[in-house]
């Protein structure tokens, strides 16, 4: 019998050996549960929540201008940040939109703020609209200062800082 042929026969036979094993295994351990709310928060939808050292779930909230950690265990909530920049009333999207961590610290994006709307709501805003680290519950620092950026490098094809 040549080489190729003895291969051949004795894959075969692994196959043989193996198949019926496999048919015949449990499913896998584990399987997902239903799921349970653990935390409701006041100041409305929520985007960009971010799992972050020790595995809680870190959410922003945008209409409160406020980032808040929920133990995935128990639901217990804890305020981390507060005084960001809320959203527009009007709208349901803008202020404090995402978390990150970049190591133990945490980062927060804010975009679509202002005072006043709808002028506003293209207006470039230096200082407010960026990246912030957040350095207390109530402290943080504007580490990406996108308003200036969209202020010094206005886009062009539109009538950019007003609606028409």
């Amino acid at each position: 019998m040549s080489t190729r042929r003895r291969l051949l026969v004795a894959g075969m036979a692994l196959v043989a050996a193996i198949v019926p094993l496999a048919a015949s295994a449990a499913p896998p351990a584990g399987a997902p549960g239903d799921p349970e709310l653990l935390a409701t928060l006041q100041g409305g939808a929520a985007s960009g929540s971010a799992i972050g050292p020790g595995g809680a779930l870190y959410v922003p909230q945008p209409a409160t201008g406020e980032i808040w950690r929920i133990d995935p265990k128990s639901g217990d909530k804890t305020l981390v940040a507060s005084g960001l920049p809320r959203r527009f009333v009007e709208l349901p999207f803008g202020g404090v939109m995402d978390v990150a961590f970049y190591g133990s610290t945490a980062y927060a994006l804010v975009s679509v703020v202002g005072s006043t709307f709808p002028a506003d709501l293209v207006a470039c805003h230096p200082g407010t609209i960026g990246i912030y680290r957040i350095d207390g519950a109530s402290s943080s620092t504007v580490v990406a200062d996108i308003g200036s950026f969209a202020c010094d490098n206005p886009p062009t094809g539109f009538p950019f800082g007003r609606l028409s």
